[in-house]
């Protein structure tokens, strides 16, 4: 898959409660959607993603989140409706991290809307990363979750995709092979 087949990626699904959702690349556009979620997230969520407190977001904070490359960053929303206007539900990016011969890892990581948790949102938006990763030539997903984050340990090991897991009381570290 290249960058603009990437960058241009869009597709709408049902989530489990029935409510349209459309997954698709990020765009720069997006900041003031990204700031309205980012407003409306508890701080146990950001916790969950950033492992760190966050108040607010910098100029470069939105930069980061909606200015992509789409090589060797990949960034997806999930947008939906609300109150008739779009709202941004949640999303999930990787970033390239290393890559040996014909092994490309990157990391993976996701964020959702504390109203929107549960209906599948990031088993959603992980299978269409897994599908641009593998296209785009990455063999192995790498995560990092607190253990209290049982939601997002589901999301992987319900995904089919095997995996080993390592850890300590503060992280677990998952390797997940996308070869297999």
């Amino acid at each position: 898959m290249n960058r603009d087949d990437i960058a241009a990626y869009t597709v709408a699904e049902r989530l489990r409660d029935d409510r349209l959702i459309t997954i698709r690349a990020v765009r720069p556009d997006d900041k003031g959607l990204v700031i309205e979620a980012f407003h409306e997230m508890s701080s146990e969520s950001l916790y969950r993603r950033l492992f760190a407190v966050k108040k607010e977001l910098t100029d470069e904070d939105l930069k980061r989140v909606t200015e992509v490359d789409f090589v060797d960053v990949v960034q997806l929303v999930a947008v939906l409706e609300k109150d008739g206007r779009d709202h941004l539900a949640g999303g999930g990016r990787y970033m390239r991290t290393a890559g040996s011969g014909t092994e490309q890892k990157a990391e993976v990581a996701f964020l959702v809307d504390d109203e929107f948790q549960g209906l599948g949102i990031a088993s959603r938006v992980f299978r269409h990363l897994v599908a641009i990763a593998r296209a785009s030539g990455i063999t192995h997903f790498e995560a990092e979750v607190l253990p209290s984050n049982e939601a997002m340990l589901k999301v992987f090991s319900r995904s089919g995709i095997p995996f080993t897991r390592t850890g300590s009381p503060e992280f677990i570290y998952l390797l997940m092979d996308l070869t297999a």
